[in-house]
């Protein structure tokens, strides 16, 4: 009677996947230390002085340079099973031209002595050596559409900039009124003798000047950047074109008609 007064306890399961946790979790820490890859004692790097580099292609001169212990006293760079150059003290790095070797898929490897005597090898690193015209190529195919958005915005701005000529709303710049030279500075127009301020859509023709059209006159001439002593000078000169003449002071009358003119005087 005593026990059927008590209640009945029920027991869940904890199920398998505790189980399976710590099962796992003690054969992982129970793996030799020796089952992980060690780090590489020599590593060599490839890195671009000039040319092309396109994945596993390159192109132009480059240089070979490792990554080793402190107590490194040699190291051979080679190129397949050609040796480019030994190194018997830092930096241990070698320039080399790709030109200098075939084309194709060529192994590059470093071997580097130490002070304790090991001797320590890299992996190798493979690349393809191709010719100049890849690299050409590639350069167009990325340089040819920022070429081609360059022009394009240079042509929106010159259409812009001409539009007030082309439909005879240009409005000139009074004579000696103040004006902003922006960045690029001002020139002087040749045409004209007016200052105005270079553009940014000017044509660049190398040293000899820019290909530059004049605010004020609309003609296109080869112009050279002024200095700001002859800026001013040449606003001067607006100015004193921009005043009225004075009136001229009335010439004096001839001495015969002072002497004729004095016999009717009394």
């Amino acid at each position: 009677m005593l026990n059927a007064s008590l209640p009945t306890l029920r027991h869940r399961p904890f199920g398998l996947w505790p189980l399976v946790l710590i099962a796992a979790s003690l054969l992982l820490g129970a793996l030799p230390a020796g089952a992980q890859t060690p780090a590489p004692e020599l590593v060599l790097y490839v890195r671009r002085n000039m040319g092309y580099g396109g994945g596993s292609q390159i192109q132009g001169s480059f240089r070979m340079e490792v990554e080793g212990p402190a107590n490194l006293t040699a190291v051979t760079f080679k190129i397949d099973t050609t040796v480019v150059d030994t190194l018997t003290a830092a930096p241990f790095r070698v320039d080399f031209q790709t030109d200098d070797y075939g084309l194709g898929w060529h192994a590059m490897t470093a071997e580097a002595q130490t002070a304790d005597g090991r001797t320590l090898v890299s992996a190798p690193r493979r690349f393809e050596f191709v010719d100049a015209s890849v690299g050409n190529s590639a350069a167009l195919r990325i340089v040819g559409p920022l070429f081609g958005i360059i022009l394009g915005v240079m042509a929106v701005v010159f259409v812009l900039s001409m539009l007030p000529t082309w439909t005879g709303r240009r409005k000139p710049v009074p004579l000696g009124a103040p004006r902003d030279y922006g960045v690029l500075g001002g020139t002087i127009c040749p045409k004209c003798g007016r200052p105005f301020p270079l553009h940014l859509w000017s044509i660049n023709i190398s040293f000899a000047g820019k290909y530059d059209r004049c605010d004020h006159c609309g003609k296109w001439n080869l112009v050279r950047r002024a200095s700001p002593e002859a800026l001013r000078a040449a606003e001067a000169a607006e100015l004193r074109q921009a005043r009225p003449a004075a009136a001229a002071p009335p010439a004096a009358p001839p001495l015969e008609k002072e002497i004729d003119d004095s016999r009717y005087v009394e």
